[in-house]
């Protein structure tokens, strides 16, 4: 039969024994008779008689030489080299003692991913519930409050605050009655609020009620004597009651309660200047202006000093400045003006003057000016 395209004798018929077999009976009782046979010619009987033989000696060269192309052709290039962290062997010179081999550095250990920062959820920040009332024009904070004020979802001083910031906005608009109406109201709430009278005193005042508006500054201060604006006002209604100088002494007080309040030293030198203590004038125009450079009331008080001092020059610098914060300041032009007449300068003076009575054509000061300057200049 024909397995896989080689042709083998049937099973079933009588075949030869192994050929080694055979070899080995032909030799028993033979060995003296038969010559030894060399290996030339056992391999050319084998070769001939057993195809077996014959494959062997085909295939395994073959795959001897297919095992040496294998290895040759999957070695890297320069040849197999050892697997080691030592570095290449280099030649040591004679004499030279070898190089010290240092081992590789430690591989760097990972850092430790910094954690991320989670923030603390914000506290829950509280809800003013006057907020409304806070902003906008006069009318827009009155009709607010009025809209709290008629929702009833306020009680005790806030509503009490509603009341007054409305009695601010009435009175900004000019409605002193309705004004000190809401005042009343947010008084009765809560009477132990020292901003409440001072700013009931401010709308007394605005009624022309100094008395009232003294009573009222004196609570407040009764209440709060650390709160320096009511010895502002207090200064104020006892100036316009003809009693300057205890109005001196309630300005001093506030300011020895807040040496920062523009108002007390505006106010002060106001007195000052109606009494020609030109000194304290200075003092205080100085004050104002190092707490606030750019109004024009400070360069006009230490202007007038100068001016009253025979300093001419630095009155006409601090008018000047006053002038250039405010052009339409007719004190300033009137007041520099008058600076120039006494140097001489008449057409700077003049030209002060008439900017004066473009600005109020009826300043009887700047007319009684202007008479004068011209009879100095006719000679008279």
């Amino acid at each position: 039969m024909i397995l896989h395209g080689i042709e083998e004798p049937d099973r079933f018929e009588q075949q030869d024994p192994p050929l080694g077999t055979t070899r080995a009976m032909n030799n028993i009782g033979n060995s003296h008779s038969r010559p030894k046979e060399s290996w030339l010619s056992a391999h050319g009987k084998l070769w001939y008689d057993d195809r077996w033989y014959r494959i062997a000696w085909i295939v395994w060269p073959q795959a001897i030489g297919l095992a040496l192309f294998a290895g040759l052709w999957l070695a890297p290039p320069g040849g197999l080299k050892p697997t080691t962290w030592a570095k290449p062997v280099v030649e040591t010179p004679v004499n030279q003692p070898p190089e010290r081999q240092t081992p590789p550095p430690p591989l760097p250990q990972q850092a430790t991913p910094p954690q991320q920062f989670v923030p603390p959820p914000l506290a829950a920040q509280p809800v003013d519930p006057l907020a409304p009332c806070k902003s906008g024009n006069y009318g827009q904070i009155i009709q607010a409050c009025s809209a709290l004020v008629a929702s009833g979802n306020l009680r005790g001083s806030d509503i009490a605050g509603a009341y007054w910031r409305r009695g601010l906005a009435y009175h900004g608009d000019n409605q002193y009655q309705l004004a000190m109406n809401d005042y009343d109201r947010a008084i009765a709430i809560n009477p132990g609020e020292a901003g409440y009278f001072n700013d009931r005193g401010v709308t007394w005042m605005a009624l022309e009620n100094n008395d009232r508006a003294m009573q009222d500054y004196e609570r407040a201060i009764m209440l709060k004597p650390d709160y320096a604006l009511p010895y502002v006002n207090r200064g104020i209604a006892l100036h316009n009651l003809r009693r300057p100088n205890e109005a001196l002494v309630a300005f001093t007080a506030a300011i020895e309660r807040d040496s920062s309040m523009w108002s007390a030293y505006e106010n002060r030198a106001w007195v000052y200047e109606e009494r020609a203590n030109w000194r304290g004038c200075y003092d205080d125009g100085n004050k104002m202006i190092e707490l606030e450079p750019n109004n024009r009331l400070g360069y006009e008080y230490r202007g007038r000093a100068y001016l009253e001092s025979s300093q001419y020059q630095p009155a006409i610098d601090d008018f000047s400045r006053a002038i250039s914060l405010d052009p339409g300041a007719i004190y300033s032009y009137r007041l520099r003006g008058r600076a120039y007449y006494f140097l001489n300068r008449f057409d700077n003076a003049m030209s002060d003057y008439q900017a004066a009575l473009r600005i109020d054509a009826n300043d009887s000061t700047t007319i009684s000016f202007i008479n004068d300057l011209r009879r100095r200049q006719n000679g008279r």
